[in-house]
C-alpha cells in the first residue's frame, strides 16, 4: 500500500507543478500581450502627438503671417503664450519665441573668415555669463572653413581627432544650437546657460533690440550699464522702438562705433514650441520658421524636445 501512496503522491506534485506552470506560462502571455498592447498605444499617441505639433507649427505661421512685418515686439498677439488646450484627449500648450531676441553663434564667421565685431560681441556676452571669452575661438574654429587654429582656445581637426572618440570639426555654419556640446569647453551646462541668448539660424541675422534681453543689448552695446539697459526695456515696454536710430537715441550712453548692421527692431526667424499630452505620453517640438518678406512662412525644420 505504501507504494500506490507514493505514487499518488507524486502524481499530485506533478499536477501541482503543471498548473503553476501553466499558470505562469498564462500570466507570462498575459503580461507580453498587455505590453505589446501598451507599445502600440504609445506608438499610436506618438503618430497623433507628431500630426498635433504639425498643426500647431501651421497655427504658428498662420499668426505671423497676419503681423504687421515693419516692426515685431512682445506686445504683438504673436508673444502670447498658448494656454493648455484639451481637445479630443489631446492637450497642447505652447508659445512663439523671436530667435532674433539672441546673439546668431553663426554670424562668428562671415565671408569665410572670423568677424571681429561679433566676435567681440559673443565675448562680452560670456563674459556677462561668467564663462570663458575664449570660449569663442573654439567656436570660430568649428565654424570656419580652414584649418588654422585660432588662438588661445581654438581647435581644429588635430585636438578633435585625438579625442577618446574622434570626429572632425564642422567647418560651416550649424543648424542647430546643440551642436555646440561637439566644441571644445562647451559642455552640457555650458550650453544650458547660453540657450536663453544664443540662437543657430541658417542667415547672417541683426538682433530685434525690441526683443532682445538685457544681456544680450548689453553685449550689443558696450556702453550699456544693467541699469541703463533696465530702462531701455522699460521705454519699449512702453512705446517700441520704430528704428535704429530710435535705440540708439533711447541710449543713456551713445555706442563706440555704429551698431546700425548689428540691430534692428523687426525679426524674420521665430520658433514655435509645444507640448503634446495624448493619452499618457507627452512630447515635446520645436519648429523653426522664415517669416520672409512676404507671404505665409515656411517651416524650416520641426524638432523633438524634451517636454
Amino acid at each position: 500500500m505504501t507504494a500506490p501512496r507514493a505514487q499518488r503522491g507524486i502524481a499530485v506534485v506533478v499536477a501541482i507543478l503543471v498548473v503553476a506552470l501553466a499558470a505562469s506560462t498564462a500570466t507570462y502571455m498575459l503580461w507580453s500581450s498587455s505590453l505589446w498592447l501598451r507599445q502600440v498605444e504609445n506608438l499610436v499617441a506618438r503618430a497623433q502627438a507628431d500630426a498635433v505639433a504639425r498643426g500647431a507649427a501651421q497655427w504658428a505661421a498662420a499668426i505671423l503671417a497676419e503681423d504687421d512685418r515693419s516692426v515685431d515686439h512682445l506686445g504683438e498677439p504673436w508673444a502670447r503664450r498658448i494656454p493648455a488646450l484639451p481637445a479630443e484627449g489631446v492637450e497642447l500648450a505652447g508659445a512663439i519665441a523671436d530667435e532674433q531676441a539672441k546673439l546668431n553663434v553663426n554670424n562668428l564667421v562671415r565671408g569665410g573668415g572670423a568677424s571681429p565685431v561679433d566676435v567681440a560681441v559673443f565675448q562680452r556676452l560670456l563674459a556677462s555669463l561668467g564663462l570663458a571669452p575664449a570660449l569663442t575661438d573654439a567656436i570660430v574654429d568649428w565654424l570656419d572653413p580652414d584649418e588654422e587654429v585660432t588662438r588661445p582656445g581654438g581647435a581644429e581637426d588635430l585636438y578633435y581627432l585625438a579625442l577618446p572618440v574622434p570626429y572632425r570639426a564642422a567647418n560651416r555654419r550649424i543648424a542647430d544650437l546643440g551642436e555646440l556640446a561637439h566644441v571644445r569647453g562647451i559642455d552640457a551646462a555650458t550650453l544650458v546657460r547660453l540657450a536663453p541668448y544664443v540662437t543657430a539660424l541658417p542667415e547672417d541675422t541683426p538682433v530685434n533690440v525690441n526683443t532682445a534681453p538685457a544681456l544680450v543689448l548689453q553685449a550689443l552695446v558696450s556702453t550699456l550699464t544693467p541699469e541703463d539697459a533696465k530702462r531701455v526695456i522699460e521705454t519699449r515696454g512702453r512705446t517700441p522702438y520704430l528704428s535704429r536710430d530710435d535705440f540708439v537715441r533711447a541710449l543713456p550712453t551713445p555706442p563706440r562705433g555704429p551698431i546700425d548692421a548689428l540691430i534692428d527692431v523687426k525679426s524674420r526667424f521665430f520658433s514655435a514650441e509645444a507640448t503634446v499630452r495624448v493619452g499618457r505620453v507627452a512630447t515635446g517640438y520645436r519648429a523653426l520658421l522664415d517669416r520672409g518678406e512676404r507671404g505665409r512662412p515656411v517651416l524650416l525644420a520641426l524638432s523633438q524636445q524634451i517636454p
